[in-house]
């Protein structure tokens, strides 16, 4: 798998950020809660407990008995946290990213499709109002009245390019260089399939069709 290859180079030589334990646990408040799980370091070391993450900060937080340890993105490599109400396992890994030309910087993203491509997604937090307007998943948030949590999108290709993906036909066409007559055929592929952008399988399925599409025409 795409993400998997990767890891097996990523974060050579990035030197690690140190925080106090104090400070890490100061930023990583959220009304999330706590889950149980797992968090690997780039050392290799890996700790098991009930954890809770703030994505805007970076901070994953672990408990394990009386023993409190904060993480920064810059010493994780991994974690998973597993609601044990559901059963429902999100796998988060660390990338440099940035919005701009600046150097980038060590966030967390979920991980939710693995395969010829990669895809990931953030949540952040807006107003109820934002989100009635946001055409990507979105959930309410479970202790602030008037809040709920939107998900951005983000796509490891196959050639290496990771970059936030704006869902979307024009964005979809954009993403992979289509023009012309190969634009158009977005829309007819969309409505063709009842794709529905508010869903993840169909947005993958959409990727995927693209990037098998881009394989066959280069052969």
């Amino acid at each position: 798998m795409i993400i998997m290859r990767y890891f097996i180079g990523m974060l050579l030589g990035v030197v690690c950020l140190l925080e106090s334990v104090t400070v890490l646990a100061e930023k990583s408040k959220s009304d999330e809660e706590w889950k149980y799980g797992k968090i690997v370091l780039n050392s290799g070391r890996q700790f098991e407990g009930h954890l809770r993450y703030n994505l805007e900060n970076n901070v994953v937080v672990l408990q394990s008995g009386q023993q409190m340890l904060a993480f920064s993105a810059y010493s994780v490599e991994s974690f998973m946290a597993i609601d044990t109400t559901s059963g429902f396992t999100q796998n988060f890994f660390t990338l440099p990213y940035s919005d701009t030309p600046a150097r980038p910087r060590l966030m967390f993203f979920q991980l939710v499709f693995d395969g010829k491509f990669a895809l990931f997604v953030r949540e952040r937090e807006v107003s109820v109002g934002s989100a009635a307007t946001h055409r990507y998943p979105t959930r309410l948030h479970p202790n602030k009245e008037g809040r709920a949590f939107v998900q951005d999108y983000f796509v490891f290709l196959p050639n290496g390019n990771f970059q936030k993906f704006l869902v979307g036909r024009n964005n979809l066409a954009e993403l992979f260089s289509l023009k012309g007559s190969e634009a158009k055929q977005v829309d007819r592929y969309v409505n063709k399939n009842n794709i529905n952008f508010s869903r993840q399988p169909d947005i993958i399925r959409l990727i995927d069709h693209y990037i098998n599409q881009k394989s066959i025409a280069q052969r």
